[in-house]
């Protein structure tokens, strides 16, 4: 099939661009960048201010920051020396090229998405340097040179692009800043019209949350739930109030019964902002551990973050929580004594109250089978292709959830055994011979620890962990990943650490329990990670990918 007359010209137009404006080019893919970071940082200027700090030479490169300041001073002085502004040109199209050719994206593991907020920041930031760009233009202009204007212009031009590529992720801040006070604005119109259509929906919401656990668990209770009701549910990564907001707005109808949601918390006040929203009839929560406490400061602030969700039920309304994590079996008790209805589940001998509880569970590389035993001694049989103890733990809730809402064991019996991994949740995919277990949206100790214990089922030839490690665990990150690494050293075979300084602590653990260096990989990105596999993988294999760091923690040279 051939190209359409208007994507032959769109090429046609970036490769002319490439080939005479390489500084253009760089400017636009360095505000890009930044915008992208921003947008990872959840436009918050301070974070994305922080980012920069840490990251500087990521965010400004070395040699392309002399180069370009190489071709400002070009512009100011080689119009004052009389030489022609063909040959400042010349020099700034070689410079340009190189820094095109040795220049490296930030965006790697995902892009950037193109929402309305993006590209009002994009926009603003593209003012911006348009002002350098104006400034320098005029700065030159009056400058007593021989030549004439035009090409004073050129040379201005020339050297207020390159002004504009080395301050690009300032002019990104200093336009999210200044859009801040138009944001909220937007951010308040759209919160009120999702709590008036809220008001207006004679539906029932089931409110999700917890440290871990809470997507799966999201996916697996809307599938028990659409067996007897029609359901919505947030997508994959929805769980802020603005993304909940705007499913609400766009995607939520009156036919549907249940509205399933995900929230998650970055800082006190997040759930109940959301669920002041919602009014949520049903709220699960899964487990509260230490993800995000770097950003939380202790355990006790997340625990208060999710209990949030629990609060928030109304005086009729039912929490379901794991017993087995006893953070959330303290949150149980409190809840009770705030009045709420309260069921457990769980797989642990105590406490003796649980509304669902899981014996004779079976696993192996194929799946899980268990009986589920309710508080008045009914015992179901079940079977999952799920993997792990941590899903059987999300089966638990979401069964919990549904028969509370009226969902037979039947027809649970037959959801369960029909249930799918979400995507890279210890989703298990077969590629030329070769086993690959994708955990990638894991982050978080015990996660990583069920997901060791998931590789260590699949019999057959070598068994490879990939991983960046975990983040955002604060004081105890370093800790936790060489535990991770002392418990990969009784499981894997070969080991690929992405990110030296960032896997450090795992390589500790590993060599602690006396694995051989020589089976412990390094690499900084996912073409180096490609290029370790080949040397090692053979059919038979099982490689279990653990983990993806957001491209806001990628090392410099990556």
């Amino acid at each position: 099939m051939t190209a359409s007359p208007m994507r032959w010209a769109r090429d046609a137009v970036g490769w002319a661009a490439r080939l005479l404006l390489p500084y253009a080019v760089v400017v636009a893919a360095r505000h890009l960048d930044c915008v992208y970071i921003l947008q990872l940082e959840r436009y918050k200027p301070d974070r994305y201010a922080r980012w920069l700090g840490l990251h500087r030479r990521a965010a400004l490169p070395g040699l392309e920051i002399g180069l370009q300041i190489l071709t400002v001073a070009l512009a100011l002085v080689l119009g004052q020396v009389g030489i022609h502004w063909l040959a400042a040109y010349g020099v700034w199209l070689a410079t340009g090229h190189v820094i095109l050719a040795r220049r490296r994206s930030l965006q790697v593991s995902q892009r950037l998405q193109y929402t309305p907020r993006a590209i009002r920041v994009l926009l603003a930031a593209f003012g911006i340097g348009a002002l350098l760009v104006g400034g320098l233009l005029a700065l030159v202009g009056h400058l007593p040179a021989p030549g004439g204007l035009l090409p004073r212009w050129i040379l201005g031009g020339i050297g207020g692009l390159a002004l504009a590529g080395i301050l690009a992720p300032l002019a990104v801040w200093a336009a999210a800043a200044a859009l801040s006070p138009v944001e909220r604005g937007i951010a308040r119109t759209f919160l009120v019209e999702a709590e008036r259509r809220m008001r207006a929906y004679p539906g029932r919401v089931i409110g999700i949350t917890g440290s871990y656990g809470k997507t799966t668990t999201k996916f697996i209770a809307a599938d028990l739930l659409a067996s007897r009701y029609r359901v919505l549910k947030t997508p994959d990564g929805v769980n802020t109030t603005m993304g909940i907001t705007r499913v609400i707005r766009e995607d939520l109808r009156d036919e549907h019964e249940l509205f399933v949601v995900e929230v998650a918390a970055y800082g006190p006040g997040e759930i109940r902002e959301v669920c002041d929203i919602l009014r949520p009839r049903l709220g699960i929560l899964t487990a509260v551990g230490v993800q995000h406490l770097e950003r939380f400061g202790t355990e006790a602030a997340i625990a208060e973050a999710k209990y949030e969700l629990l609060a928030a039920l109304p005086a009729d309304g039912t929490a379901v929580v794991n017993a087995d994590d006893p953070v959330c079996l303290a949150l149980a008790a409190r809840a009770r004594s705030d009045g709420k209805r309260v069921l457990l589940y769980g797989m642990g001998e105590a406490p003796r109250d649980l509304a669902v509880r899981a014996t004779e569970v079976h696993s192996s590389a194929r799946g899980t089978s268990f009986r589920v035993v309710t508080g008045d001694g009914e015992a179901v049989p079940f079977q999952t292709r799920l993997l792990g103890r941590w899903n059987l733990s999300n089966i638990l809730a979401a069964i919990a959830g549904a028969r509370e809402l009226g969902v037979p064991f039947p027809a649970l019996r037959e959801a369960v055994a029909g249930l799918a991994p979400p995507p890279k949740r210890l989703e298990v995919r077969e590629e030329g011979g070769i086993v690959k277990i994708l955990d990638v949206a894991n982050a978080n100790p015990r996660g990583a620890q069920m997901a060791l214990e998931v590789l260590a089922q699949f019999p057959g030839g070598a068994r490879i962990l990939i991983t960046p490690g975990m983040v955002e665990l604060g004081p105890i990150e370093a800790e936790e990943n060489r535990r991770f690494g002392q418990a990969a050293a009784a499981v894997c075979d070969h080991v690929v650490l992405v990110g030296p300084e960032q896997t450090r602590p795992i390589r500790d653990g590993l060599l602690q329990q006396g694995f051989p260096a020589d089976r412990i990989l390094t690499a900084r990105n996912a073409d180096e990670v490609a290029e370790r596999l080949a040397a090692i993988v053979r059919p038979g294999d099982i490689l279990l990918y653990e983990n993806r760091l957001p491209d806001t923690y990628l090392e410099v040279g990556t």
